[in-house]
């Protein structure tokens, strides 16, 4: 497989300048001094106890941090092993500082052969700059430049965990400046790194059924994991922002292919969108894999605790010999034996159930609209319908002089009727089951009804006065009583009539 080396060769100057931040460590390393008791120096060690000295003052927001106070620090952590005095210590620390920030102004730097380029680069780094002073003590205070910081970085132990972040700040930089080939560049290293983050999810994911033996243990696993989680969870939003700013970026370059250079920048936009899109892919299944192995991972490993913990309880020896060994008052024993005994139960009315879903009946009351109960003989349903149209004759027979005077009537009129002639009749639930009934088989032909029909009885009743019934919904609802409320029907009866009569509404 061909290699290619101009590939390979990119950004070689960059990647010799964050090597080259190392090199004070590696000039402490090679200093040469005693303590009062004969014992070597650690320099190098003290030079990494400095840097983390400024970077908590930097974190604290602390803006007096000196050699003095570097003094006081080491000799705090260091006076046990190094036999030196305060004013030994104040000494030590000018030193490393010396180191950091040459007091003679020149910055630090590191020269070499950029491969890349085939020319010879020097590099300058600071690792420490100065802060604020006090002009009346003679006092300079330091705190930790950009490549101080970046030192630290590198030298924690989850700092590759961080990786796709800090790679999605460089993007979004080189983006803006428009170093589109820098940003493929990027945009391979999220790759990997998202390749070495679900390598080491599947690690965790063994671990986690593996090592959980204890319930510190497993909330340690617990933690890290959530970690994770949290983190890809923002890592995923800065994702998102990504794509929609590479979107806008498309469509501004698209307006503007003028020249070579322009139609280049718009291709390479589009092999980083390409890409940002494969690799956005990747970080998603990563962020669904840390949720699997929070929610599912964990609950087994927290059951396997649980059993773990039933496995090895003895009841013999834990409880009957704890409450037989020795003697225990009565209240005592009570409560030792309470988690092994049933729970109480008991069939309580709570008051809050007066507000639960409740059917309202009244005692003794008949439904009146089931005609047929099940189980009914042919015999008894005979009568039923019988008694039925009995029932619909006899009312029909009490609105003929109405049907007489209009042939066009509506149902809030037939009722008004009612009301004075059988008031009784309103509060009937079989009186407005008739108006739907003949609503729902409208229109009706009298003729064609036969003696089993349930509107028989309405056929006796107006059988000489009319040949059909036509009854549609008309605007409104009536409601005579309380208890029963129907849409209004407008009833239509085509009368017999004699040459030249009209029927008005």
């Amino acid at each position: 497989m061909s290699i290619e080396a101009r590939s390979v060769m990119e950004q070689f100057g960059e990647r010799m300048k964050r090597l080259a931040i190392y090199e004070p460590l590696h000039r402490l390393d090679r200093k040469k001094g005693k303590d009062r008791s004969g014992n070597e120096l650690p320099y190098y060690e003290l030079g990494m106890l400095t840097l983390l000295f400024f970077f908590e003052n930097m974190i604290m927001r602390h803006k007096t941090s000196g050699a003095r106070e570097l003094a006081l620090f080491l000799y705090e952590v260091c006076h046990e092993k190094i036999n030196l005095d305060e004013a030994g210590f104040e000494e030590l620390a000018r030193e490393i500082i010396e180191v950091y920030r040459p007091s003679n102004g020149k910055r630090n730097s590191r020269s070499f052969y950029n491969w890349e380029t085939g020319q010879e680069e020097t590099v300058y780094y600071s690792i420490l700059k100065a802060a604020r002073s006090d002009l009346k003590s003679n006092t300079q205070y330091y705190t930790l430049d950009e490549q101080g910081l970046e030192l630290i970085f590198s030298s924690r132990e989850y700092f590759s965990e961080f990786q796709i972040s800090i790679n999605q700040l460089l993007l979004r930089k080189q983006l803006e400046k428009g170093e589109f080939m820098g940003s493929l560049r990027q945009l391979d290293e999220m790759d990997l790194s998202a390749e070495a983050l679900t390598e080491r999810l599947a690690k965790i994911k063994h671990e986690v059924s593996r090592s959980i033996v204890s319930e510190e243990t497993y909330t340690r696993y617990k933690k890290l994991i959530e970690d994770i989680n949290l983190r890809l969870i923002r890592e995923n939003e800065e994702f998102e922002e990504l794509h929609e700013f590479v979107r806008l970026t498309k469509d501004s370059l698209k307006y503007k292919l003028d020249n070579a250079k322009d139609k280049k920048a718009y291709e390479f936009i589009l092999k980083i969108d390409n890409r940002l899109e494969e690799v956005h892919h990747e970080h998603s299944k990563l962020l669904q894999e840390s949720i699997a192995l929070r929610t599912h991972a964990l609950d087994a490993a927290q059951q396997s605790l649980y059993y773990i913990g039933i496995d090895s309880f003895n009841f013999e020896q834990e409880i009957v010999d704890a409450l037989m060994g020795k003697p225990m008052p009565l209240c005592t024993s009570s409560t030792f034996i309470e988690p092994f005994l049933n729970l109480e139960r008991a069939k309580l009315w709570h008051p809050m159930s007066i507000f639960y879903k409740q059917r309202i009946e009244r005692v003794g009351e008949v439904d009146k609209g089931k005609a047929f109960t099940y189980g009914a003989t042919e015999e008894e349903i005979s009568k039923g319908k019988s008694k039925i149209g009995q029932y619909f004759k006899e009312v029909m027979s009490e609105l003929i002089p109405l049907f007489e005077e209009k042939s066009v009537v509506t149902l809030e009129d037939i009722c008004n009727q009612i009301e004075g002639l059988r008031p009784e009749w309103l509060e009937q639930r079989l009186f407005y089951d008739m108006w739907m009934i003949l609503h729902q088989k409208s229109p009706i032909v009298l003729e064609n009804l036969d003696e089993e029909s349930l509107l028989n009885g309405i056929k006796e009743a107006l059988g000489g006065i009319t040949n059909s019934i036509k009854v549609m919904e008309y605007e409104g609802t009536v409601q005579k009583v309380p208890r029963f409320e129907i849409k209004n029907m407008l009833i239509d009866i085509t009368m017999r009539q004699k040459e030249g009569e009209r029927n008005e509404l």
